[in-house]
């Protein structure tokens, strides 16, 4: 996707494909309404990954994934093929963004003892920071021990002492900013990309599924405090009808763009 000059690539780690039920709290029959969401035999798509964003004279990595050492009968780890896919060599990663630190998203940040993008900056909140790492909570998500994935504690360790912190609103490179969205994370953030006049939001997990923007009442097992999240993307759903803003999310299938919009009083999701 280019928004204006500033170029936007998913870099998928992989996709699962599951009971909807599993991921979000609404019945079945709820999904009657929603079937563009799900495959053909009813299972709901959940990409795993980050995105590539690519400015006039900066690259930009939000999110690594979940890395290696995943099980591997799981079709998870085209974190890197991705990126050389995109043409990107770590080496070339000017800052890497991190949009909350559940396991899945910081993955191929490093393999427990070296940075993979050992040139980048590296950013996150600093609420996540204390909530997952200063108190170390093992856990980092639900699912981590299902997916054999290393403890955010310990996958971050390396960074610890290159870590920069942004706490409210602030643009981290011209044209790439990040804004705070809590709820599923206490310091869960989305990234605004801007340029030309043109706007794209990276929700990260604000939504699992273009399918929660359009009714304020889904949750998650998945999201820390479920009442903040859906405050929270009910809020970012009112900025996307009145804005026309493209957006897309970390766990959506094919990692499409689409934007919001209002008919009737009705909310629907417009594919890109």
């Amino acid at each position: 996707m280019k928004i204006g000059e500033i170029q936007i690539s998913p870099l998928s780690d992989g996709e699962l494909h599951i009971p909807p039920t599993e991921l979000l709290n609404k019945a079945m029959d709820a999904w009657e309404n929603r079937a563009q969401f799900l495959d053909e035999e009813q299972l709901l798509p959940v990409n795993f990954g980050g995105f590539l964003v690519r400015t006039s004279d900066k690259v930009v990595v939000v999110d690594t994934g979940i890395g290696g050492g995943a099980i591997p009968e799981m079709p998870i780890g085209s974190f890197p093929d991705k990126l050389a896919e995109a043409g990107v060599v770590v080496a070339d990663v000017d800052v890497v963004v991190f949009t909350h630190l559940h396991f899945d998203h910081v993955g191929w940040s490093t393999d427990g003892a070296n940075a993979m993008f050992g040139n980048a900056s590296h950013h996150c909140s600093k609420v996540d920071w204390d909530y997952w790492i200063t108190q170390a909570t093992p856990e980092t998500g639900p699912g981590r021990d299902e997916f054999g994935a290393i403890p955010a504690p310990e996958r971050l360790a390396p960074l610890a002492d290159r870590m920069s912190f942004f706490d409210g609103d602030a643009e981290l490179v011209p044209g790439v900013k990040v804004r705070p969205a809590p709820g599923h994370t206490p310091g869960h953030y989305i990234v605004e990309v801007s340029s030309n006049g043109e706007t794209a939001l990276l929700l990260a997990d604000v939504a699992h599924s273009p399918a929660e923007l359009l009714e304020d009442d889904w949750s998650s097992p998945t999201d820390e405090d479920p009442q903040l999240a859906q405050q929270t993307r009910a809020e970012l759903a009112r900025e996307m009808i009145r804005t026309g803003a493209l957006a897309t999310m970390t766990h959506f299938g094919g990692n499409g763009f689409g934007r919001l919009v209002e008919r009737d009083g009705q909310r629907d999701w417009e594919p890109a």
